[in-house]
């Protein structure tokens, strides 16, 4: 299930920036397409380190190797 809805929030995203890239705007969303791209990418970080911090504060600290694997996804 997750796998799947990730896989539906990607296309829409996909779909989204398209439309946008081709009008030149995001609707709601007042500075252009490639910032949109960008706010994407920035709260997706921020959650990250949100659930990194979760984890540490719960007593359940991320291996080092687990920690930069978040980030370095060429490497496996």
């Amino acid at each position: 299930l997750l796998k799947q809805s990730l896989e539906a929030s990607a296309k829409a995203i996909a779909s989204l920036l398209e439309s946008a890239l081709e009008s030149g705007k995001v609707k709601g969303f007042k500075p252009h397409a490639a910032a949109f791209l960008g706010y994407l990418i920035s709260h997706e970080s921020h959650h990250r380190g949100q659930i990194m911090l979760t984890l540490k504060q719960a007593g359940h600290p991320v291996d080092k190797k687990i920690a930069y694997g978040l980030w370095e996804w060429g490497v496996r």
